[in-house]
């Protein structure tokens, strides 16, 4: 009688471990799942403690978050998105750099110097630097991306160990030669970074996705990081950006366009302020 009540026991733990190992499990399970990528750009670094606890509630992973000084207000912002388990990345960018990579050196030295100095780090850089708005984009625009390439193979050379990525224009589809090389403008930027977010801005699903097809394809096969972005901003064409349409409509459009996209592909949502205003 005895041993058999010693046998309850047993089996009534190790149903209990094998229950709790389940929900373990599960629980482990959910917690990757939540890690997919879903980032925004943050350009306004005065905005209050409503947006970021925003950006935790959206299940944000990832914050491009925009400064030109590096100070304990960037070291604060960082301790409290992290604690959210939310990364942020240095957002920066000007087109005045692809015409002088000795304008931009001394801001990554200073981000060098904020990563060695203060306890909450940077997860890398995020540059916004977009060749189309350089004054002769239009009656010179191979040797603009030429020079545009060649600033991102400059910075890579010259700082090897920081994780860089680029956010890119869907139509980077040029073809120019760098060291011999012919390829399009989108691939150099793939190969001369760590990732790439491609602001594939429309309105709808499909069109985004089709948008960035090419790059997707493109930054997997080299085993780079990839997203795309979406636009919630005002614009004069309404089809780039879901401001006309609002917030639960882009919702929606998102759903769809995250069961299309490759498992490992984020989407990025541009910007934090007008996203956090957007009609539902």
């Amino acid at each position: 009688m005895i041993k058999f009540k010693e046998r309850v026991i047993v089996t009534t733990i190790l149903i209990i471990i094998c229950i709790s190992l389940s929900v373990l499990f599960l629980l482990l399970f959910l917690k990757s799942e939540q890690k997919d990528i879903w980032g925004v750009w943050w350009w306004d670094n005065r905005l209050g403690s409503e947006y970021l606890e925003f950006a935790s509630q959206e299940n944000i992973s990832e914050i491009y978050y925009y400064t030109d000084s590096f100070t304990s207000k960037t070291n604060e912002f960082i301790g409290l998105a992290n604690a959210k388990n939310i990364k942020v990345y240095w957002l920066a960018g000007k087109h005045e750099w692809i015409d002088d990579f000795a304008l931009l050196k001394p801001l990554i030295d200073d981000f060098v110097s904020y990563q060695s100095n203060f306890s909450n780090k940077f997860a890398g850089i995020h540059f916004d630097i977009e060749p189309h708005q350089h004054s002769d984009f239009d009656t010179k625009r191979l040797d603009i991306l030429s020079k545009y390439i060649n600033l991102i193979k400059n910075i890579r050379q010259n700082y090897p160990n920081i994780w860089i990525e680029y956010d890119i224009p869907f139509w980077l589809e040029d073809e120019i030669t760098v060291d011999d090389i012919t390829q399009s403008a989108y691939k150099f930027t793939i190969d001369y970074s760590d990732g790439v977010t491609v602001m594939s801005y429309r309105d709808c699903c499909q069109q985004i996705y089709d948008l960035a097809l090419d790059e997707i394809d493109y930054a997997l096969t080299k085993g780079k990081k990839i997203n795309v972005g979406v636009e919630t901003g005002e614009n004069s064409d309404s089809m780039v950006t879901f401001a006309e349409e609002g917030r639960d409509y882009m919702y929606q459009e998102l759903r769809k366009l995250k069961q299309k996209l490759p498992k490992n592909v984020g989407i990025v949502i541009h910007h934090i302020y007008s996203w956090y205003h957007l009609k539902h």
